[in-house]
């Protein structure tokens, strides 16, 4: 995935600098949203799919994880309050959580001055062979 990459290697999320410059940018409020294209590009030259707006994602509303069978019948256990850290591959993630929490409290109707979408389209699309 493009989003995991940073300006050295494709996989910027096994390296601790990555992981603290995304939680740094978190951890600071921004009143308005900065000039589009002003971050560092990545590895494949794609800018801004960190510290632009909180998570880039094709369906907000997907954030729900199914329940489980844990407390006798409760199936709504693992759907709130951190359920989700049940099955993560790697509980150290804050950001990552982060993201989910702030996806989990979005409607359709809301707006933050950091909510956003991409469109993005492949290079060759159009082009014929």
């Amino acid at each position: 995935l493009a989003a995991r990459a940073d300006g050295k290697t494709r996989d910027g999320m096994t390296r601790a600098e990555g992981v603290q410059r995304i939680l740094k940018w978190y951890s600071k409020p921004q009143r308005e949203l900065r000039d589009v294209g002003a971050g560092e590009p990545n590895v494949y030259g794609v800018h801004d799919l960190h510290g632009l707006v909180w998570e880039w994602v094709s369906d907000f509303n997907g954030s729900m994880v199914s329940g489980d069978n844990r407390q006798e019948g409760d199936r709504e256990n693992a759907r709130f309050c951190g359920g989700a850290t049940i099955g993560s591959a790697d509980v150290a993630n804050y950001a990552a959580f982060m993201r989910f929490a702030f996806r989990s409290s979005l409607r359709a109707a809301y707006t933050v001055p950091n909510l956003g979408f991409r469109c993005a389209r492949d290079q060759n699309q159009g082009k014929k062979p």
